[in-house]
């Protein structure tokens, strides 16, 4: 499979290090929802987190951040994770127990 270059190199994210750490009782729903919503759509695509930082140019630290809601992605990475898992940014915003399959590929 060939890497996906989604990020102009002059333009490439933080280090994880830098972001905005969350704590558990600032932790908004929105970005718990997305937090659910991204990891259930790498796994569903059959993305590791090391896939996603290779296509992406993002530490794996920062990808397992992402899921877990540690850190608050800015809405640029938030669209280009959504964007490398082949998802719309707003499916994966939206409050769900479980995605629906994507129509777009």
């Amino acid at each position: 499979m060939q890497a996906i270059d989604l990020v102009d190199p002059e333009e490439k994210p933080e280090p994880a290090s830098r972001k905005r750490r969350v704590s558990h009782k600032d932790k908004p729903v929105e970005l718990m929802i997305f937090a659910h919503n991204f990891k259930q759509a790498r796994l569903s695509a059959g993305l590791t987190q090391t896939d996603i930082t290779k296509r992406i140019g993002i530490s794996q630290a920062y990808v397992s951040d992402v899921e877990r809601a540690v850190v608050d992605p800015s809405l640029t990475h938030m669209a280009l994770l959504a964007r490398v898992v082949g998802r719309p940014l707003h499916e994966l915003l939206r409050p769900s127990s479980t995605l629906k399959p994507s129509q777009s590929k």
